[in-house]
């Protein structure tokens, strides 16, 4: 391990610790060392540390001219693999560099450097970008638009700048980009005029808003009024609510072309939704959860949210020509059943049989020992299996779910039994009473997150009484 990634170890434990306030002054500063050079490892490694704590604080970042170009799209970006199959309706952050390049390249520094000077004529907290992004947008829109015309007309460029870009996969999200960039002041306009993300709820105002936005893409560019549905999904708590909001605005009597986005409203709604809990299931698969423990809880949580959206989307599809919309939300479901299957109900006892089978190491004891994280993660697990039962009926899971926490039930039952059969037969000394204690509590709390309070608490008092009744005096 080098010196650097310890260093970044010890900042990612004492995160938590660091107030808010000087939390913020910490980020604009690393982002003001980052302006321009996007390779700075030092600054990027901070940030990255950074990036959950960012998440939840939410402060006003450093603008950049970069920052200022993502702007119009960042609500549609996704983390997802360079390699992965190109996402309806979302943008890998993966391309923003390279694509960012080729605008510095095609615009000049010079006028880069103006840009950037005039974004730090801008005070700290400058609440609109417009301005200074109806400078910087045409631009890259027309640049932008004569690389993809090129490259559709000619093999060997495109074989060239998709490298470049990154892959096939980052060469279509870059095309993406370019559609954003035409109606990007549209985009922007009408992000600055909505509520913060995730949208729960939008007034009449708000509906208007969207009506105009609409309106005024079709009036400039209609071939681009899709991109305002990707925008408004990618901002909303849940996808499913875009169907209702385009009812609104017709009935304003804003319809314009939006009568016309109803399949590719419905489109992108669905793909949002697998793209949320494909992102955490990769998550599990991978191992690496950015440090969470609460990784299958959330998602149990995410995938009890979807199957709210799918019951919201089949309502607004009533009465409507929806039966293709409808189909794929069951096609939605039926995944849903598999990510819950595969990834919160299957070999959980399998996992739990591996932690009672090294409990006395990993049970934390009194004196600090103990191997906490692990036993946070198989909690997590028991947590979800619990979470699932609220909606294993609905995906056609409930025997399953129902078998699977048996066989927990059945492991942590006879693992309490042969513990208290050992302690009986065997005695129990002074010294080892706390780390037998350590183990029956870690062994009841698993059992409490599968079966309820009631259970756990008469095996508590059942252990405790046969430490009692076998410890041996000195």
């Amino acid at each position: 391990m080098t010196d650097v990634t310890k260093a970044l170890g010890d900042l990612s434990q004492r995160l938590s610790q660091i107030p808010e306030s000087t939390l913020i002054e910490i980020v604009w500063a690393l982002e003001g060392k980052r302006a321009g050079n996007h390779t700075d490892q030092t600054a990027l490694g901070l940030l990255g540390q950074f990036r959950p704590r960012l998440q939840l604080v939410r402060p006003n970042r450093r603008m950049s001219a970069k920052r200022l170009f993502a702007m119009p799209f960042e609500d549609m970006l996704t983390n997802a693999p360079k390699t992965q199959s190109k996402i309806i309706g979302k943008i890998s952050r993966n391309v923003i560099d390279p694509a960012w390049d080729m605008m510095v390249d095609k615009l000049g520094r010079t006028e880069i450097e103006q840009l950037e000077t005039a974004i730090r004529a801008m005070p700290k907290n400058h609440a609109s970008w417009l301005e200074l992004g109806a400078r910087l947008w045409p631009q890259c829109a027309k640049e932008m638009r004569d690389i993809v015309t090129r490259a559709e007309k000619n093999v060997s460029y495109r074989a060239d700048i998709t490298p470049k870009l990154g892959g096939p996969e980052m060469y279509l999200d870059f095309q993406d980009i370019t559609d954003v960039m035409e109606i990007a002041v549209e985009i922007q306009g009408m992000r600055e005029a909505l509520p913060p993300k995730p949208i729960v709820a939008l007034a009449d105002e708000d509906i208007e808003t969207i009506g105009k936005t609409v309106m005024a893409v079709d009036a400039r560019m209609r071939q681009r009024a899709p991109v305002v549905v990707y925008a408004l999904v990618a901002r909303l708590d849940q996808p499913t609510e875009i169907l209702s909001i385009f009812v609104r605005v017709a009935e304003k009597g804003m319809a314009g072309s939006t009568g016309e986005l109803a399949s590719i409203t419905t489109e992108v709604m669905v793909t949002d939704m697998e793209q949320r809990f494909e992102e955490v299931r990769r998550s599990i698969a991978s191992g690496s959860n950015d440090g969470k423990v609460t990784v299958r809880e959330d998602l149990a949580k995410e995938i009890e949210h979807h199957l709210k959206g799918i019951a919201q989307g089949r309502e607004q599809l009533k009465g409507q020509s929806g039966a293709a919309a409808s189909r794929r939300l069951e096609r939605v479901k039926i995944k849903l059943k598999d990510v819950v299957n595969s990834n919160i109900i299957e070999n959980a006892s399998k996992d739990v049989s591996a932690v009672l089978a090294d409990i006395g190491r990993l049970a934390a004891k009194a004196a600090g020992e103990g191997d906490i994280g692990e036993m946070q993660l198989v909690e997590d697990r028991l947590l979800a299996l619990q979470l699932a039962a609220k909606y294993a009926s609905e995906l056609g899971l409930d025997k399953e779910l129902k078998d699977e926490i048996k066989r927990v039930e059945t492991q942590i039952d006879g693992h309490t039994g042969r513990l208290f059969g050992d302690i009986r037969s065997r005695g129990l000394s002074i010294e080892n009473r706390q780390d037998v204690e350590a183990e029956l509590y870690s062994s009841v709390r698993m059992l409490e997150l599968v079966v309820g309070a009631d259970k756990a608490e008469k095996t508590l008092v059942e252990g405790l009484n046969v430490i009692d009744e076998n410890t041996r005096e000195q």
